[in-house]
């Protein structure tokens, strides 16, 4: 199936897409992302994260989807990105900590304090500072990884 970006972009709930699919999707997601793609992206990093559960490795596909999807910005999406680093072990391994941060990291790790209520809090929370305190990480350091990443889908 070769994917209608502006028609997947209204109907993407209602579209069965396999991986090759979601792979071409996010390709051109890549190249042609808007403002108003965060729902779409949302989605396909759900999908992905699911494949990733029943299976082995890391796909490109995954990476590139938590990736366009912390580009957003969006200091709720922690939460997908969390439980997509956490669909097996390989992902915990394979997808970069920075990616946790998409609204920065005041105001990502300020919204997982506030999350008193997500099951996942405590969990990630722990994470979070032990990333940092490895990491020594900063809102530049995270802006340099993910535009090292972008580089490196694009190319």
């Amino acid at each position: 199936m070769s994917i209608d970006l502006d028609q997947l972009r209204t109907s993407f709930t209602n579209t069965a897409l396999d991986e090759a699919d979601r792979e071409e999707a996010l390709h051109l997601l890549l190249r042609e992302r808007r403002d108003g793609d965060a729902d779409l992206l949302r989605h396909l990093l759900a999908q992905e994260t699911a494949a990733h559960q029943e299976g082995w490795g890391v796909s490109e596909a995954l990476g590139l989807a938590a990736l366009l999807l912390a580009e957003c910005g969006r200091e709720d999406d922690v939460w997908a990105l969390w439980e997509a680093k956490n669909a097996s072990f390989d992902t915990m391994a394979g997808l970069d900590g920075f990616l946790l941060f998409p609204a920065g990291i005041a105001g990502t790790t300020a919204h997982v304090i506030a999350g008193e209520d997500h099951p996942e809090r405590g969990d990630l929370m722990t994470y979070l500072s032990e990333y940092l305190e490895y990491e020594k990480l900063t809102d530049e350091d995270i802006r340099e990884h993910m535009a090292g990443l972008r580089s490196h889908y694009e190319g």
